[in-house]
């Protein structure tokens, strides 16, 4: 979400809340450039939030090319991934990394219904990751890992952010590209990781 000066971004309530300083840092081609930030909107029961970047040295981003899947489910053995910034602080380094896997389970932990399960191997620093399906279309936020468990991860259902985003004092309209469909994963890849974006909470 878009505008002058102002960008808003979904990320995990649990990433942000005790946080007196929110710096929003945007890596692209080996160079970064950090921004101030601010909750705008947050749902703890869900664990997500939204905040927005207001710093007068940010410019707005080019419009979105990738879209929010619009309908129909997500069924169990859809390949999926993420493009996140694993342990960036602690020795994997400021790279968007990728990995991937398969929807193991339409429910989460404890039969949640608010998140899928998944195969994709996690990281700290992974919470707020998007979580794509093969088409490059948002379907969720990654949230949390089993620790102990090999490749068991959960993500919060873009339905619980799309609620969220209406909850905001403006209306928002959701990215609707579907230039991604038919590139390769590896050019998906390239294009959805300059929308990936590392948060520091002080």
């Amino acid at each position: 979400v878009t505008g002058v000066q102002t960008c808003a971004l979904p990320i995990y309530n649990h990433v942000v809340q005790d946080a007196n300083k929110i710096i929003v840092e945007m890596i692209s081609g080996g160079t970064s450039q950090s921004y101030n930030a601010t909750i705008v909107q947050k749902d703890a029961d869900n664990d997500l939030a939204i905040i927005k970047i207001n710093d007068e040295a940010f410019k707005s981003l080019d419009p979105l090319s990738f879209s929010f899947k619009e309908s129909g489910s997500v069924e169990v053995g859809a390949s999926v991934f993420t493009i996140g910034f694993p342990m960036a602080l602690g020795g994997m380094g400021k790279e968007a990394k990728f990995t991937d896997g398969k929807i193991s389970s339409k429910t989460g932990y404890n039969n949640a219904i608010n998140t899928y399960q998944t195969s994709i191997p996690v990281q700290p620093g992974n919470s707020g990751s998007p979580l794509f399906n093969d088409k490059g279309q948002l379907i969720g936020v990654i949230n949390s890992k089993i620790s102990g468990a090999d490749n068991v991860s959960y993500a919060i259902k873009l339905s619980y952010l799309k609620n969220l985003i209406d909850l905001l004092p403006e209306t928002v309209e959701l990215p609707n590209n579907q230039s991604l469909n038919n590139l390769t994963t590896e050019e998906k890849v390239k294009k959805l990781s300059k929308y990936v974006v590392l948060i520091k909470i002080k």
